[in-house]
């Protein structure tokens, strides 16, 4: 009998989404994150660990967008240019929710994606959430909400103009991405229905229902009834800002049928997601970001209307 959809086995599945295992040169990309993302915070200053909940694991990490030639050999450098438009002395900005699985890495890890955003002169805000088993992953969802209300809310004192606000995360940020994009913002949190410009969503896991039966079970403990639960894919909201379901051309068959089945179904509600495969595995596919000419970082900038 199947677990999941043409699944018979937790080997089938694990072959699927142990996207470590999958990568073969992971090791090696793993380790150039922490001296990358240091180098970046170096350059581009910006406020680290500012709490936006009481728990030490709830901070973001805050990477000003610098104008013209403060980013040399960039596109937007080379033009002067100052980046989108946006509110006298306010920046726009992209909120950032990384993955690993909701077990690992945290918000230094990935400073290094600001470099492709801050050339056109937008602030890259980097979440930083409590990791499983420690919490749950309802939990999780929980702060990512908890995270972008208090962007929203104190938008103007850390620098950010709140109109113009673009969600992106990665793997589990990419279902982190859709999590919010389907939260009840004005009932549960007092804020427009759609408070955000635009949303990049990037290697998501938007079905987790066949999750319980890999080897991410101990760690996640998610029960059928959770898994289901916190499946975007079995919630689609009534309405989208547009959107961007990105996933690398080299990324195993299932992680690319997740963002193709959500997509798909978003359309067929009359949402506007659009769906790109890109160039790379689960993990190069996010030099696009880093990357100011890159794709996703200019289909950021075209959200801005820059």
């Amino acid at each position: 009998m199947a677990l999941y959809r043409e699944f018979e086995t937790p080997e089938q599945l694990d072959a699927q989404y142990n996207l470590t295992a999958q990568t073969p040169n992971f090791p090696q990309v793993a380790a150039g994150w922490d001296p990358r993302s240091a180098d970046t915070r170096q350059r581009l200053g910006g406020r680290l660990d500012v709490p936006y909940g009481p728990t030490l694991a709830e901070t973001v990490d805050i990477l000003p967008g610098v104008a013209g030639p403060a980013a040399a050999g960039s596109g937007a450098a080379e033009s002067g240019a100052a980046g989108p438009s946006t509110a006298a002395g306010l920046r726009p900005a992209v909120l950032f929710v990384h993955g690993g699985y909701w077990m690992r890495t945290s918000s230094k890890q990935w400073s290094y994606l600001a470099d492709g955003l801050a050339p056109h002169g937008i602030t890259t805000v980097v979440e930083n959430y409590a990791l499983c088993p420690e919490v749950t992953v309802t939990e999780i969802v929980r702060q990512h909400r908890a995270t972008f209300a208090y962007l929203w809310r104190n938008a103007a004192e850390l620098g950010v103009d709140r109109d113009n606000i673009v969600l992106a995360g990665h793997s589990a940020g990419g279902h982190a991405v859709a999590a919010l994009l389907g939260t009840d913002w004005p009932g549960q949190y007092g804020l427009p229905a759609q408070p955000f410009r635009a949303a990049v969503a990037i290697s998501g896991i938007y079905d987790l229902r066949p999750l319980p039966y890999t080897y991410l079970a101990p760690y996640l403990q998610l029960t059928a009834s959770e898994a289901a639960a916190l499946s975007p894919q079995l919630r689609l909201p009534a309405q989208l800002p547009p959107t961007l379901a990105a996933v690398g051309a080299d990324e195993p068959s299932e992680l690319r049928r997740q963002s193709r089945d959500w997509a798909r179904a978003c359309r067929a509600n009359g949402l506007p997601v659009e769906l790109r495969e890109l160039p790379g595995d689960h993990f190069s596919v996010l030099e696009s970001l880093a990357d100011p000419d890159g794709a996703l970082a200019r289909a950021v900038v075209g959200f801005l209307g820059g």
